[in-house]
């Protein structure tokens, strides 16, 4: 007997709309001449495809993709206040203009529309073209459906598909009178972090890892206030193009400092997301120490305090991709003699071999075995 066919029918399970999360300016925004150019007066349409994560799903992180995406829109809306607007004809001017909604409550905000099919993205061949399921039953269209007049006036809209199988799609319709695709994309992207779902670097998860473990072999009192230190880039701060060329001493020393107790029983997101704190801190802590805000503060000072861990990222700084004309090196071994400081370096993995490497001298002795026993534990 043949396998029945996978209903593709599309469920609409709720509509409304989205305001930023918090108050935000409701005066009316300008457009510039090329955004008032009539060719821009169109929604622009496009659906984004994503395949389940079984890891995530197994591990049972987070929310389901709708309720993540809702809540991300809301905090990304502070920050992009104009796309919860609503076009309009400025009095004064008769020019096109952004009638700011200003925040929770306000008037306009964004379209959101969750829906669900039952089968799986594979069953439409991941919505390869020809469509298997109607372009109109993945954009977003409310109900009832705004007239012409009313349409016009729209932004942004978002519809978040969920699959049987865990994968979604996410529907857009964007007004280029607003943004262009490089201006969309990038509201795409602050919108995905808000979810939380940027991945982690090699170098925030190691060091995360490796902090932890420390912590934990060292066997500090929880109480104890403990450091992880680390060197920054300060080139995009200070010089133009990211400062190309420049070879002097350019880095600034961030600190991350938690209690032994926390970094210890914390999961490694949540170090993680310690060590993601620290690093965002960079622009606003640079600046008030050049302006000499920090009296008594001297960051480049490298302390032998057992309770700070000083680590260093040595994959991004360019060694591993030297090439004399026979290939970028096999591996590269930074050698420290600051015997009296605990150090861990983050480098390349052999050219041959999967994974990372991880150089560290950051325990006493006796405490070598319960350092290692921790690195490998996975909880």
């Amino acid at each position: 007997m043949a396998a029945a066919a996978p209903d593709k029918a599309v469920e609409r399970l709720s509509q409304k709309l989205v305001h930023p999360s918090s108050p935000t300016p409701s005066a009316p925004l300008r457009l510039s001449w090329l955004d008032r150019y009539p060719t821009q007066m169109a929604l622009i349409e496009s659906l984004h495809v994503f395949k389940p994560d079984p890891a995530r799903d197994a591990a049972g992180q987070g929310l389901a993709p709708a309720r993540a995406i809702e809540t991300a829109l809301a905090r990304a809306l502070v920050e992009y206040y104009p796309l919860a607007g609503r076009l309009a004809v400025s009095r004064d001017s008769g020019e096109l203009q952004v009638d700011c909604c200003g925040g929770a409550g306000g008037h306009g905000g964004v379209w959101f529309i969750e829906a669900a099919v039952s089968c799986r993205l594979e069953d439409v061949d991941y919505l390869e073209y020809p469509l298997a399921i109607s372009k109109d039953e993945l954009l977003p269209h409310p109900r009832p459906r705004p007239t012409r007049d009313e349409e016009d006036k729209l932004i942004l809209l978002v519809q978040v598909t969920t699959f049987a199988c865990g994968g979604f799609v996410v529907g857009f319709r964007f007004s280029h009178a607003v943004a262009d695709g490089p201006g969309a994309a990038q509201f795409m992207g602050a919108f995905a972090a808000a979810t939380g779902g940027a991945r982690c670097s090699a170098f925030e998860v190691l060091i995360a890892k490796a902090w932890q473990s420390r912590t934990r072999a060292a066997a500090f009192d929880p109480s104890t206030p403990i450091n992880l230190s680390f060197a920054m880039n300060a080139r995009p701060l200070l010089l133009p193009r990211g400062g190309a060329g420049f070879y002097g001493n350019c880095y600034y020393i961030m600190r991350v400092a938690s209690t032994a107790g926390r970094v210890a029983t914390a999961s490694v997101t949540d170090v993680v997301r310690m060590i993601r704190e620290g690093k965002k801190r960079l622009p606003s802590e640079f600046a008030r120490w050049a302006a000499g805000e920090m009296a008594g503060v001297d960051p480049y000072q490298i302390t032998s305090d057992y309770r700070t861990l000083l680590v260093s990222d040595w994959t991004r700084l360019g060694f591993a991709e030297v090439d004399y004309g026979w290939g970028p090196p096999a591996h590269v071994v930074p050698l420290t003699n600051l015997d009296y400081i605990a150090t861990c370096i983050l480098v390349k993995p052999w050219a041959h071999k999967p994974g990372a490497r991880l150089i560290t001298q950051c325990v006493t002795p006796d405490r070598v075995t319960a350092f290692h026993d921790a690195m490998v534990d996975i909880n």
